[in-house]
């Protein structure tokens, strides 16, 4: 019987990281609502949360209200649209939003790291690849746990 106990502590420890992991994952995500600004009619959602690999993080932005066929880059950034800061996970890591002829768009990115579960999160949307310092739109992300 005592050697089923050391097994059965045994097994647990070992998956106890993993367990934790499984319940964990999911249980929040970062969301926000994207404003036009400088006279830019677009709006949208943001939302960032755990990628389905280990160490991924999904970010998606959805935008609608904007100029048809307008080529928006875009990046979620360290710190807020009032409180500018680095962006996050590399810039190369976002696919431009293609507005179509609705005036309705949206990327999906997947980062290198690990959702983070505390700092200031903004997305930026970006007038244009040509005119990267013109920001379209800007929304601060909130952390929501589930």
């Amino acid at each position: 019987m005592r050697h089923r106990s050391s097994a059965l502590l045994v097994t647990v420890l070992v998956l106890a990281p993993t367990l934790a992991f499984t319940s964990t994952r999911g249980s929040a995500m970062w969301m926000g609502t994207v404003q036009g600004k400088d006279g830019a009619a677009l709006s949208g959602s943001v939302q960032m949360s755990p990628g389905t690999e280990a160490g991924s993080t999904v970010v998606e932005v959805k935008l609608k209200g904007d100029a048809a066929a307008s080529v928006r880059p875009w990046h979620i950034h360290i710190g807020s649209c009032t409180q500018p800061g680095g962006v996050l996970g590399g810039g190369k890591s976002y696919t431009p939003v293609t507005v179509d002829a609705t005036g309705a768009g949206e990327s999906k990115a997947t980062l290198p790291i690990v959702m983070p579960d505390t700092g200031s999160y903004y997305v930026n949307i970006h007038e244009s690849a040509a005119n990267m310092a013109k920001i379209a739109g800007c929304g601060n992300l909130m952390l929501h746990k589930m």
